[in-house]
């Protein structure tokens, strides 16, 4: 009995010098990553400088300003953005837009590759360039002009004036009037709801030049600066450049303090109902704020952990709530993460059934009580460990693999709120070992913090109109009081012991391989009619890419059965397969890299997928599964219905959805299935036989589908899969499936039409040149080429030039389904007193490349911005599916893949100028301008 007792002790002993360890080693510090250099200059400016491969020969380079629009004086508002804008417009190096001439040249893009952007607390400047030397060593001179050598020339801030102003336009709206009406009230009038990033529309006009010089004298210093440099360089050899560089940037002398505002704490609930007659739906949010804390030691990584386990169950209980019958809400969300300045906050979000919002309220807030009065169960807990686990690994074992921008916004998050950014290895090691540690107590604990009474913020946004009875503010306020006092059931996991597939089908027969050396890919055909294409590549370390497709789709199915054709992919493939509910199936593949996605569209019937290597035969199974034992689920269904419904209920109320309806209407002669769907359509021709029947009779049989794997597998694993989970798969060989030409064509000929609609000072521009041709590759490749020359030459006169325009889309499309046809189409907002003369700049850019076709710096911008992206592109294995499929639809050589730098090197002037003058097709022309209402008054 002794001997028990002493090993009792000796053990309780032991037992407790493990806890004192690991309570004393959770009292370190997180360790950042090693592989990022970290450094500050004697001047003050920080830099973080990292090596990372993926894309090759590429570099993400940023230039930080820790100050915002929240510092700004009150003849400033909106000058911290117009500051930005300003960089593009002149530094000690570059004169006017020769900056972004200059990348251009070297196919840095102005908009993806060249771009910047101010908020409340910070301002990021944006480069993504090749990283030879001559590029690379400019590239840093464009972030040293950025940061002490704008030089704000007068005519330059009146040129640009017209833009920012125009930037402010396109963003009008309803969202952004109901923003306005609610940030006073959700940060209780704190600086954040005067200081919005864009400014108002006077200062933005009127300012004084000195006012936005001295935002620039008094926040753009080193001390609030950052360089965050990660790409395909040497780091000792960036670091030694930057040093040289950027260390005579002076400090500012007596420089004004950089205030760090708060919002102030409320006891009770502040509640604001807001609508708006151009908005759809109904949306509540709940905001329960606290004041947010540095984390810094392995004890605050760990609250972390206990946080994203908290709200990671939360969500997952909210998502089974949507689809149970008569559901009270159309989805919800939860979290808990960054609100403003010194507030984080825990968050509840829905989208509301108009005819139950309140039960919508009750029930969001229940789920949230719920949880803070029984806390989680064992089961849920173990599940989400898993997952978190799994997403921890995934990263650990793509390092070196992750795109360079992965680590670009870690590293800003840390030089400007002190975010740490510990190595995706280190990570991962502290999962593994510490999520065991954590009990159930611990993670229900979380709520005692956060889900409280004080500090509470609740924002109801709805559509104003006369047939929708809103509660006021005292209702929700009173709903919410009442929902703490509820008798709540606690939360019953009905998980039971289920496997996905307990009888593995006999496997299938491969009838014959061919292999391709050239690309490193392999074609293997099966017996019952499916191609299946596998290239094995390391551009992930365990990833895999999976695409199937086939034609068809949605065009067999007559006009009867349209609606439930239509939805039948998406309804049907998350209804769940083998009797297991899409709930039951995301706790099953929980702490698992899989994912599969049937589809049905117009014109083909599809699956894509991703797995890592240990899932790629979960993948096949629920491929197989998907195909064979699809569930036909009522609430799925229901949950489905209701939220197309809410979609499509009220959308001409939206100044843009009712554009674009008349814009499909008069280019498709109103056809059945070009044009929205109705809310009454939905409601009345939606049927749950309807579509599962629809899709059990597209996937009846498996002939004719192609799959594609790209990725990280062995190629003998993946053969012994395709055999067992595709070979196995039923097939009608008699039966080849096609599309079906349902006569949806573009009207031709010249139309012009105006929509009178919106509150907005704003217009709307949509021009389009269509037709029908002779299609073939090469010709959609010169109609996408087209819309890029014309993008550059339209940003160069109606935006640098006009100031009347933030921004303008051009896009050249064309397809060969369901005949052969095209689309050229250019988009812009503006001022609606603008809109002629825009329009006759777009038609005398048009008229130039008709006869000029394209200079040689335009045609070099092209070149290289193709040549770069390709390049980039080609070591993404979703690149490569999109390839392969292209090949193989259209019987071409593979490895034609390969020789992209031959059609590159092909494009010039003259095939500009040919397209031009074929596809803007003055006999087909059609012209769509919004104007706002108060234009129709004039």
């Amino acid at each position: 009995m002794k001997n028990i007792k002493i090993i009792t002790v000796s053990i309780l002993i032991l037992f407790n010098f493990k806890l004192l360890a690991q309570v004393e080693n959770l009292n370190k510090q997180i360790p950042t990553d090693s592989s990022v250099k970290i450094g500050k200059l004697s001047n003050g400016l920080t830099y973080y400088i990292k090596h990372n491969a993926k894309p090759k020969n590429k570099a993400e380079l940023r230039l930080v300003i820790n100050a915002g629009s929240i510092l700004e004086d009150e003849d400033q508002l909106g000058l911290a953005h117009f500051v930005e804008h300003m960089a593009f417009n002149g530094t000690r190096s570059f004169e006017k837009n020769k900056l972004i001439d200059y990348l251009q040249s070297l196919g840095v893009e102005f908009g993806a590759d060249l771009n910047a952007h101010t908020s409340f607390d910070e301002t990021v400047y944006k480069l993504s360039v090749p990283t030879d030397e001559e590029t690379f060593n400019t590239s840093l001179k464009v972030l040293r002009d950025w940061a002490d050598g704008i030089t704000f020339e007068n005519e330059e801030i009146d040129n640009e004036r017209g833009i920012v102003a125009e930037e402010l336009r396109a963003r009008s709206g309803a969202g952004m009037r109901m923003y306005y009406k609610s940030i006073p009230l959700i940060t209780n009038n704190s600086r954040y709801a005067k200081r919005s990033p864009i400014g108002t529309l006077d200062v933005i006009m009127n300012s004084d030049y000195d006012a936005m010089k001295r935002f620039y004298r008094d926040w753009y210093r080193p001390d609030l600066m950052a360089l965050v440099l990660v790409g395909d360089f040497d780091v000792l050899d960036t670091e030694k450049k930057v040093k040289e560089l950027f260390s005579g940037i002076k400090p500012v002398k007596n420089a004004k303090e950089r205030e760090y505002y708060k919002i102030p704490n409320n006891k009770e609930p502040v509640v604001t109902v807001i609508t708006d007659k151009e908005t759809t739906g109904v949306r509540v949010s709940i905001y329960i704020k606290k004041e947010e804390t540095e984390v810094q030691t392995l004890k605050d990584f760990r609250q972390e952990l206990l946080k994203s386990l908290y709200t990671g169950m939360l969500r997952q209980r909210l998502s089974e709530v949507v689809l149970e019958p008569d559901a009270p809400f159309l989805s919800a969300s939860a979290g808990i993460g960054n609100f403003l300045g010194n507030m984080d906050s825990y968050y509840l979000r829905a989208n509301l059934k108009e005819n139950k919002i309140i039960e919508g309220i009750d029930a969001l807030f229940t789920e949230s009580e719920r949880a803070k009065k029984y806390g989680f169960t064992n089961p849920e807990l173990k599940r989400y460990k898993q997952l978190l686990l799994n997403n921890a690994d995934i990263r650990r074992k793509e390092t070196g693999k992750l795109s360079t921008k992965y680590y670009i916004e870690q590293y800003i998050d840390h030089f400007t709120d002190s975010e740490p950014i510990p190595s995706d290895t280190f990570i991962h090691k502290f999962y593994k070992e510490t999520l065991p540690t954590i009990t159930l107590d611990q993670v229900n604990n979380i709520n005692k913090q956060w889900v409280r009474e004080d500090n509470m913020a609740v924002v109801l946004n709805a559509v104003e109109k006369a047939d929708l009875e809103l509660p006021d503010k005292s209702k929700i306020e009173k709903t919410l009081k009442n929902v703490t006092f509820k008798d709540i059931e606690p939360y019953k996991d009905r998980l039971g012991d289920i496997q996905l597939m307990s009888n593995k089908p006999k496997p299938g027969k491969i009838i014959s391989e061919a292999y391709n050396e050239k690309i490193d890919a392999t074609t293997w055909q099966l017996a019952n009619g499916i191609t299946v294409i596998a290239k094995p590549t390391k551009f992930q370390n365990d990833l895999i890419s999976m695409s199937g497709y086939r034609p068809g789709g949605s065009s067999v199915a007559p006009d009867s059965l349209y609606v439930s054709a239509r939805n039948a992919g998406n309804i049907i493939g998350s209804s769940g397969v083998n009797g297991i509910s899409k709930t039951d199936l995301k706790k099953l593949n929980m702490g698992r890299t899989v994912s599969v996605t049937p589809r049905i569209n117009f014109y083909d019937d599809l699956f894509s997928g991703s797995s890592s290597s240990k899932d790629l035969e979960r993948m096949l199974q629920m491929v197989n599964l998907y195909f064979t034992k699809p569930n036909k689920d009522v609430d799925v269904f229901n949950a489905n219905k209701e939220s197309l419904k809410s979609i499509f209920k009220d959308q001409d109320n939206s100044p843009g959805s009712f554009f674009e309806k008349k814009i499909s209407e008069s280019m498709t002669q109103n056809h059945l299935r070009a044009i929205p769907l109705t809310e009454q359509q939905i409601e009345n021709e939606l049927n749950i036989d309807k579509a599962y029947n629809f899709y059990k009779e597209r996937f009846s049989s498996a002939n004719g589908f192609t799959f594609i794997f790209v990725g990280s597998f062995e190629i003998e694993n993946l053969k012994a899969y395709v055999a067992q989970y595709l070979g196995s798969l039923p097939s009608n060989l008699n039966k080849i499936s096609s599309w079906r030409d349902i006569g949806l064509r573009y009207t031709e000929g010249v139309i012009k039409d105006t929509i009178i609609k919106g509150v907005d000072d704003k217009s709307k521009v949509d021009i389009r040149f269509v037709g029908g041709f002779e299609f073939s590759l090469e010709e959609k490749k010169k109609l996408s080429l087209l819309g890029k020359l014309l993008k550059i030459k339209l940003t160069e006169e109606m935006r640098e030039k006009m100031a009347g325009v933030y921004g303008v889309q051009v896009s050249g499309y064309a397809s060969d389904i369901p005949y052969n046809w095209y689309r050229m189409n250019v988009r812009f907002t503006c001022d609606p007193n603008n809109v002629d003369k825009l329009i006759k700049k777009v038609l005398e850019e048009i008229e130039k490349i008709k006869i000029h076709g394209a200079s040689s710096e335009d045609l070099n911008k092209i070149k290289e911005a193709e040549l770069a992206n390709t390049k980039d592109a080609m070591e993404y294995n979703g690149y490569w599916i999109f390839k392969l499929k292209e090949t193989n639809k259209y019987g071409l050589k593979p490895e034609s893949i390969l020789d992209y730098e031959t059609a590159i090197n092909k494009i010039d002037s003259k095939m500009f100028q040919e397209s031009a003058n074929v596809y803007f097709n003055k006999a087909n022309y059609a012209e769509f301008i919004l104007m706002p209402e108060s234009f129709s008054k004039q």
